[in-house]
């Protein structure tokens, strides 16, 4: 027995990831020709250029965070502080809620960027604020 209504839904479901699939092709072949572009614009400057060894690049992923959970937890500290905080501060509590150690310095530094540039692009939900001589952040 086959219910009319549930026939009916998948019926959709497979339409809309067949249209989802096609879509993805035709990036994938545009990514494709614009490389083959790109080939042929590297051999007009370098005729003796062989791309057979060239491989792909890998993209790069952040060790300390997920996407997003960099600007969540300090959201989090944030959110506790009575009042603004410096970079130096927030990655230290980061840090602490992630149990590493603050005595590893390069650990630190790494993690340190990584926090500013998510203070920097945060600008809708984070202030930056003068405190001491030196920049403190708060959530607005």
């Amino acid at each position: 027995m086959s219910d009319p209504s549930v026939i009916s839904s998948l019926r959709e479901k497979r339409s809309e990831l067949a249209g989802i699939l096609d879509g993805l092709e035709r990036q994938a072949d545009a990514r494709r020709a614009d490389l083959a572009h790109l080939d042929a614009t590297i051999r007009l400057f370098d005729p003796n250029d062989f791309l057979v060894a060239a491989q792909p690049a890998r993209r790069r992923y952040n060790e300390w965070f997920r996407p997003g959970e960099c600007r969540r937890k300090i959201h989090d500290v944030l959110r506790d502080a009575a009042e603004p905080m410096t970079t130096r501060e927030i990655v230290e509590k980061i840090m602490a809620a992630r149990g590493l150690s603050s005595d590893d310095a390069r650990a630190r530094e790494l993690i340190h960027k990584t926090v500013l540039g998510s203070l920097n692009r945060a600008t809708e939900t984070i202030a930056r604020t003068q405190a001491a001589g030196s920049a403190a952040w708060q959530v607005i």
